[in-house]
């Protein structure tokens, strides 16, 4: 409600739902590039906002930035320290303010923000020193990731004879990876030789270094998840940890009831009143075709 109502005052609006689907999108950052890595880092900088002016601060306004998509169409460039998405007709789609994350802005293999730069393809990948279940390596931007092998997903795609597959891999630590030659995130289980995937009631269980990893979706935050295949996006045809047969869709239109907002609360309809919280009242907003509410300052 905080972040919808500061983009409602000079911003954007994205709807209640956006900020509650962010938790089910973090989970595939490493695997994320594009337009969803950008959401996910721009929803992180927007978050961790103090006011109204670090919320906003984090998206400047992307027309800004025409010229520079003009002379780089279908890519992600960086002007000064912003991020900015361009598509392929050469005009900007999203703009991050780095710096307003704490962050700094570089484009590799692409673009992105980042804290620790290092050389994509030479800088070498390890085990955090602090915890070994978390992988670290140097992304295409040119920075370092720190993976979460327990809750982070990566996905292989494989060209079959029929059609192509989408097979998740989801570790529980870090250690080295004989699929990759390389250290990654690996399973604790039985030994496995190529890549696969399951559900086995609540549990996620894929090929991932050599290993079977086993995931107890149950067992994770927000509650209510268990096993199923993602149906639609980048991702579609992995399985993962979600909300299975949910009652409502996080993609669906926003609504005003008076001053309440109706959403999709992570699989199940919901209701808040912007009065009874402080703020002036619901209003709606437009984004990407699609309805959205909020709570109006």
């Amino acid at each position: 409600m905080r972040i919808n109502a500061c983009e409602a005052e000079g911003g954007e609006p994205l709807g209640m739902q956006a900020c509650l689907g962010h938790v089910l999108d973090v989970p595939w950052n490493w695997a994320a590039t594009g337009q969803l890595r950008f959401e996910i880092a721009s929803m992180e900088c927007k978050l961790a906002a103090k006011d109204c002016a670090g919320v906003r601060a984090c998206t400047p306004p992307k027309d800004t930035f025409s010229a520079a998509c003009a002379a780089n169409p279908a890519d992600g460039i960086c002007e000064g320290q912003t991020w900015v998405l361009c598509d392929p007709e050469g005009k900007p789609t999203a703009a991050m303010d780095c710096a307003a994350a704490g962050l700094s802005c570089n484009k590799g293999h692409w673009a992105g923000c980042g804290a620790e730069p290092c050389t994509f393809g030479t800088t070498k990948t390890t085990c955090a020193a602090e915890d070994p279940d978390v992988l670290v390596q140097c992304g295409a931007d040119g920075f370092l990731q720190r993976i979460d092998c327990r809750t982070q997903y990566n996905m292989v795609h494989i060209n079959g004879q029929e059609k192509e597959e989408r097979i998740t891999i989801a570790g529980e630590t870090c250690g080295f990876d004989p699929q990759r030659n390389d250290i990654g995130c690996i399973g604790k289980g039985e030994d496995c030789s190529f890549f696969s995937q399951a559900c086995n009631g609540d549990v996620l269980e894929t090929c991932a270094g050599g290993k079977i990893g086993r995931r107890d979706c149950a067992a994770l935050d927000p509650e209510g998840q268990g096993c199923g295949f993602v149906q639609s996006g980048a991702f579609a045809g992995g399985a993962a940890c979600g909300f299975v047969a949910p009652s409502c869709d996080l993609g669906a239109a926003e609504a005003c009831e008076g001053s309440t907002v109706a959403f999709c609360n992570l699989g199940t309809p919901a209701k808040v009143d912007c009065k009874a919280q402080g703020f002036s009242g619901c209003a709606t907003a437009t984004l990407g075709g699609r309805t959205v509410a909020y709570c109006a300052p």
